[in-house]
């Protein structure tokens, strides 16, 4: 968090972070996520990892929710936008 404050204070509001499961876990656990932007292909591979780790959630209740913004067909790709709740309008 400390080096967002720093980028704020350099004028520097807006942050596109292209991570591994495990940085964009802690950005979600931090509440510093106001948007996902997620391509999806119609392929499945290997034994990847999840999109973030964000710790051990065991019921559906517990689950973080998002709202779907916009979803974009390009090609035979999905662009989907989607927001936790309280960052519909950032």
């Amino acid at each position: 968090a400390s080096m967002l404050t720093d980028l704020a204070q350099r004028g520097i509001n807006e942050l596109h972070v292209e991570a591994g499961h495990k940085l964009s876990g802690s950005f979600v656990r931090e509440g510093l996520v106001d948007e996902f932007l997620i391509y999806q292909a119609p392929k499945l591979i290997g034994a990847g990892q999840g999109l973030a780790s964000f710790g051990p959630i065991t019921k559906l209740d517990d689950a973080i929710a998002l709202r779907f913004v916009s979803i974009e067909r390009l090609g035979d790709d999905l662009r989907l936008i989607a927001r936790p709740p309280g960052r519909e309008h950032f």
